[in-house]
């Protein structure tokens, strides 16, 4: 008689319990992986990109605020150079009037056509001037029709202007270039936003030239940003006090980071960005994320948006994932259901036959080749498990080989990112002198060989050279040597207030004159002369006194083809110029 067994004692049973097991496990290892990875690939393109928009809305930004301040530092250099002395100034009020007269071209040329500047001024101070009713300079604004109109301003309305801390004790005080917090300025009806320049001869300083730009439009433009149509913008100070929204601005409702919850990476809010990651907080119940770059005038531009919509293709991808897995691991299962149904067939009917014969029952029937069938069954049944063995290996020797190449792409964008801020963070200013440096020559001039290529080039190269340096250090030390080269580097920018000044070797300087000064080369190189003339007639020890030769060189399109070809002219003219000043002076023509 048959001997009853349990259900978990069979071996196909078992064999297909074994089976259905080995595929959950492996499915589940596999996109446990695809998920983890995926969901990796997913965070960092999210916060990158969000970062990356932040970062151009800041280049944008900080565009306009460059020609801001390249305009003020233009006008006053070029205050600077018009200015004798103090003593003069005080006392010549028709010179005054003369340097503000003057000044009008340039500020119109300089902030009429850049719709976000709303005022622009030029005002000696009151230690040049005093407390008088009289106008000592010249205040523009904009009217309803956006253009610029004066407004009388004399100088006892600065002590009782509400904002002239803002605009006048204060930059005075700081003694630099700076750009103000944001203020409402009454007369205006507006808040405003200031960059400001003090001129100084000395320890007096001498006058304030400043921009003025509506920080309510400013305001406006950045709520106007918009993120894949939910992210949105705002300013902030650096240090979180306020938060600047346009509404918030209008309604007086400002408020800080004392109503963001930070919940991750807290330690990035004292950053100056957030450099790819992104800073998770809880505002009034929901909850964000946000990237933020600090702009040139110290402001930190904020992107935000609600935490589940930047990560909702990731949180999607990882729900499809978990389905497809489940379903496919139920597939798999079924399949091997019935292929072990089919395998063991053989099993059954040998277990069936050992039973009839453990009865006494040798009159069975039995699968052909009997004894070598289970044989073979084992060696199938190993084949496939080590074949499964491998392909799962092969298949994870894939992953591994993914997740090194994934790292060594994080690598190579965290180094393009690194070499990036370096690139961006070259300096463009010569230590020694303050004026532009061979690296900053070199893009100058690949820029003009553009516009020589497009047709559009028209321009002058200066090639000067301080005379005698070689025996300056000799006689008097490199220190003097140092001291020869800056003096001659101030001589040319006051000669050149308005143009560009290169130092691209020991003693060797190139100007290349701005649109302004190009069309009046020929005052501007008597000037330079003059200066010259005066520097020979300061002493008669050549030592002692700074002696520059240099020749000038007008772009000619019909045979100039390069920048390269100009300044050649330009050096060999500076060169003969040189030799006369050697052999005039008695000194070899040694360069």
């Amino acid at each position: 008689m048959k001997k009853s067994k349990a259900f978990f004692s069979s071996i196909s049973t078992k064999l297909m319990l074994l089976i259905i097991i080995a595929v959950f496990v492996l499915a589940a290892t596999l996109v446990t992986v695809a998920i983890l990875l995926t969901s990796k690939i997913l965070t960092k393109g999210a916060s990158a990109q969000m970062n990356l928009f932040c970062e151009e809305r800041g280049d944008d930004l900080n565009t306009e605020m460059l020609r801001i301040e390249d305009a003020v530092g233009s006008l006053s250099r070029w205050t600077e150079s018009k200015i004798p002395d103090v003593e003069t100034i005080k006392e010549d009020e028709a010179l005054r009037d003369s340097i503000v007269n003057d000044a009008d071209d340039l500020i119109h040329f300089m902030t009429e056509h850049n719709d976000v500047i709303t005022g622009a001024y030029i005002h000696y101070t009151l230690d040049i001037t005093g407390v008088t009713d009289r106008e000592e300079g010249v205040y523009y604004t904009r009217d309803d029709d956006g253009l610029f109109t004066t407004v009388p301003f004399p100088q006892s309305d600065i002590v009782s202007d509400p904002v002239a801390d803002y605009w006048y004790y204060g930059p005075i005080e700081n003694g630099e270039a700076a750009w103000t917090k944001p203020y409402y300025d009454a007369s205006a009806g507006d808040y405003i936003l200031s960059y400001i320049e003090p001129v100084y001869m000395g320890d007096t300083p001498v006058a304030i030239i400043g921009v003025d730009i509506s920080f309510t439009r400013l305001i406006n433009l950045v709520d106007s940003f918009v993120y894949q149509e939910t992210g949105h913008m705002f300013l902030k100070e650096a240090d979180g006090a306020v938060h600047y929204h346009y509404d918030d601005l209008v309604n007086d409702h400002m408020h800080g980071d004392e109503k963001d919850n930070v919940v991750d990476h807290e330690e990035l809010m004292n950053e100056s960005r957030t450099d790819g990651d992104l800073v998770r907080y809880e505002y009034e119940g929901r909850d964000r994320a946000m990237a933020f770059v600090t702009l040139r005038n110290g402001m930190k531009l904020v992107l935000y948006d609600d935490y589940a919509t930047i990560y909702k293709e990731r949180d999607n991808a990882v729900i499809l994932m978990i389905a497809l897995s489940v379903g496919l691991a139920v597939v798999f299962a079924v399949i091997a259901a019935v292929m072990v149904s089919h395998i063991t067939n053989p099993l059954s009917k040998l277990t069936e036959a050992a039973h009839e014969i453990s009865e006494g029952n040798f009159d069975v029937e039995l699968p052909p080749e009997k004894n070598d069938e289970v044989g073979e069954l084992s060696k199938m049944i190993r084949l496939a498990i080590d074949s499964a063995l491998a392909r799962a290996e092969k298949r994870e020797s894939k992953f591994r080989e993914q997740e090194r190449k994934i790292e060594k792409a994080e690598k190579t964008m965290k180094q393009q990112g690194d070499d990036l801020v370096a690139m961006k963070n070259l300096a463009y200013v010569d230590s020694l002198t303050n004026v532009k440096n061979k690296h900053a020559y070199e893009d100058t001039t690949a820029y003009i060989d553009e516009q020589i290529s497009n047709g559009t080039a028209e321009f002058a190269v200066i090639m000067c050279d301080l005379n005698y340096l070689k025996h300056i250090n000799d006689n008097l030390g490199h220190q003097a040597g140092d001291e020869a080269i800056q003096k001659a580097a101030k001589i040319l920018c006051k000669a050149f207030p308005m143009s560009t000044v290169f130092r691209i070797g020991g003693d060797e300087f190139v100007i290349i004159p701005s649109v302004l000064e190009y069309a009046k080369i020929d005052e501007r190189l008597d000037v330079l002369k003059m200066m010259l003339r005066n520097q020979k007639k300061s002493s008669s020890d050549y030592l002692e006194r700074i002696s520059i030769a240099f020749g000038c060189a007008v772009f000619d399109r019909e045979k100039d083809h390069s920048f390269r070809e100009v300044f050649e002219r330009a050096d060999k003219m500076m060169y003969e110029e040189k030799k006369k000043i050697h052999e005039s002076d008695g000194i070899s023509t040694e360069r």
